[in-house]
């Protein structure tokens, strides 16, 4: 994580995955990833921060930390449905 944070060419082949059940008939909950490297500037924070969470693992926070307990989603969900 630390390559990551600092941005090194290592750091940005890494990705850091939540390891769950490698049996789960569902592909995307065996071994999600959940932070990656980006090397662009942030349009806030400029080149503070290097580590980002992926979308998938951000929105479940925000919307448990917002007290979101029913969301909407679109199509491009359909591959993280159980199969």
């Amino acid at each position: 994580f630390a390559e990551m944070q600092k941005g090194t060419p290592l750091g940005q082949k890494t990705v850091v995955r939540a390891k769950m059940n490698m049996t789960d008939l569902n592909k995307a909950c065996r071994d999600p990833v959940l932070f990656r490297v980006s090397m662009q500037d942030h349009h806030r924070t400029g080149s503070r921060y290097k580590v980002y969470p992926t979308y998938d693992f951000a929105c479940p926070v925000v919307d448990s930390l917002e007290g979101v307990t029913l969301a909407l989603r679109t199509s491009e969900y359909v591959d993280r449905n159980a199969q």
